[in-house]
């Protein structure tokens, strides 16, 4: 699957919660979110926990490059009673990288996911993922579409994952 996304350095949400509302974005709710990356030559590889009750292995490849970009990235769900044993796996398979933990508020605009995080050790973030399956050949207008329409130009865009920037 492909997203277009960007992620960008956040002082406060109160303004763009205002801005979705006004939208009619959806709010899909909050989520602790506990994200372990693995050592991966070809991409990033982590499974993440969602609330403690809902668990994904993730693996996704993407540029690391401040402007707006494309995602690859494949995720499986995996039950409570198979975790502890998929991250022993993994962390004696690959090596444990990094453990990143956030709390997520999550909102929908059409087929662009609004990620409000608030990341432990590096502050607020705001990530935009629009899904290309879904969007079609809008995808990047609607992107572009929802950067103008929540006024992001004037924040700083981020070329990291939060596990890169966790580690430096």
């Amino acid at each position: 699957m492909k997203n277009i996304e960007l992620k960008l350095q956040i002082d406060t949400f109160g303004g763009i919660v205002n801005a979705l509302k006004r939208l009619r974005a959806k709010h899909k709710g909050k989520f602790l979110q506990t994200d372990t990356y693995y050592n991966c030559p070809n991409g990033r590889f982590k499974i993440r926990e969602n609330n403690g009750n809902d668990f994904e292995i993730i693996f996704y490849q993407r540029p690391d490059k401040k402007a707006s970009k494309v995602s690859f990235y494949l995720v499986s769900k995996i039950e409570k009673s198979q975790l502890k044993k998929e991250k022993n796996i993994f962390k004696e398979a690959l090596g444990e990288k990094v453990v990143v933990k956030k709390q997520r508020d999550l909102w929908l605009y059409k087929n662009t996911r609004v990620h409000l995080d608030k990341v432990s050790g590096l502050g607020n973030y705001l990530e935009l993922e629009t899904e290309v399956e879904k969007a079609g050949k809008n995808a990047k207008k609607e992107h572009n579409k929802i950067i103008n329409l929540l006024n992001l130009s004037k924040y700083k865009t981020c070329d990291k994952s939060y596990s890169d920037m966790v580690l430096r």
